[in-house]
């Protein structure tokens, strides 16, 4: 399958972030009181379906900081699209600090690059706040197909082109970069089947011998691995990862590919300093905290803590990328 690899990563770039990612004109309320926002209820806006990675994750952070913040966090959970309602809806509310939302890589840069999409917003729309977790992708096989490890799999792929029929959780999300990106690799030729009600639908497909393949992060699909429901052949990612001990990563079998859902929170622009701040403080002690990184391992998640100028510069550095692959994903459609 060829596949057209144009990049106009540079006007991307101006495009949506505008002049150094100019201030939001919209504004909060006035001077924030040396006790906000304790006795405040606040909301949680999760772009995917409860009981999903990007919830549970959401779900054990605002439990933490209800306790930090003395208030009480709501969450919402509005899947479907990729998380556009969700971001949508954060991008449009009320910039007081009282509401929060869980960004994803790559679906929040590529709903936007996505002119078909219709998005409304763009990166100025928000104020991030921090990255929480690194969940790299993962390649998972049926447990009794024929597969023993990466060249396996590659090696059938590259023969049979489209037989193999994989599982995502969304076209142009993560799990459908790493397609794309072990295509690109090694040319190989998968079907991809996309579930944009989210990893759920996905994950039920495998089980159900529905699909050939899995591509899902390892905070998706640990369960299915340590069940022995699926076998894993590849970690995208530098090094093995602590959850997954002995399974290999892609480049320690001579795959150079990598991917990762990083996972975390944002405001809407426009939120005052001071509440930015101690919004932002928070999420640092808690993130970094070595009692929340056993919570998260108990999700199967690692924490990846980024502050807020560290998370926009690194979305910012993933902008080429993530346009090269949207383009290609339109044309698996």
């Amino acid at each position: 399958m060829k596949k057209s690899m144009l990049v106009s990563g540079l006007c991307l770039v101006v495009a949506l972030f505008g002049a150094g990612c100019a201030k939001a004109e919209k504004s909060g309320d006035g001077a924030t009181d040396e006790n906000w926002p304790s006795g405040e209820t606040m909301e949680m806006i999760v772009g995917y379906s409860a009981g999903g990675t990007t919830d549970t994750m959401a779900r054990e952070l605002a439990a933490e900081l209800e306790k930090k913040l003395d208030v009480q966090i709501q969450v919402v959970n509005q899947d479907g699209a990729g998380g556009q309602q969700a971001y949508t809806d954060l991008a449009n509310a009320e910039p007081d600090g009282l509401t929060i939302g869980t960004i994803n890589y790559p679906t929040i840069l590529s709903t936007m690059i996505d002119k078909s999409k219709g998005a409304t917003y763009k990166l100025d729309d928000f104020q991030l706040l921090a990255n929480h977790v690194n969940d790299p992708r993962i390649t998972v096989v049926q447990p009794d197909s024929d597969y023993k490890n990466a060249d396996d799999l590659v090696e059938y792929a590259k023969e049979n082109p489209g037989k193999l029929r994989g599982a995502t959780s969304g076209l142009a999300g993560g799990g459908h970069f790493s397609m794309l990106k072990l295509e690109e690799a090694t040319g190989a030729d998968f079907s991809p089947v996309h579930f944009d009600t989210g990893q759920e639908d996905a994950k039920a497909a495998f089980l159900g011998g529905h699909v050939d393949v899995y591509f899902a992060s390892v905070g998706d699909a640990l369960e299915i691995i340590e069940s022995g429901d699926g076998r894993p052949v590849g970690l995208m990612d530098e090094e093995r990862s602590d959850l997954l001990p002995d399974v290999p990563t892609f480049k320690e079998q001579g795959i150079d590919v990598q991917e990762a859902g990083m996972r975390g929170y944002s405001l809407p622009a426009g939120v005052p300093e001071e509440r930015l701040k101690i919004l932002s403080d928070a999420l640092e002690e808690i993130i970094t905290s070595p009692e929340h990184k056993k919570a998260l391992a108990k999700l199967s998640l690692v924490p990846a803590y980024m502050d807020p100028e560290e998370y926009a510069a690194w979305l910012d550095e993933q902008l080429p990328t993530v346009e090269k692959f949207n383009e290609v994903a339109m044309e698996d459609k």
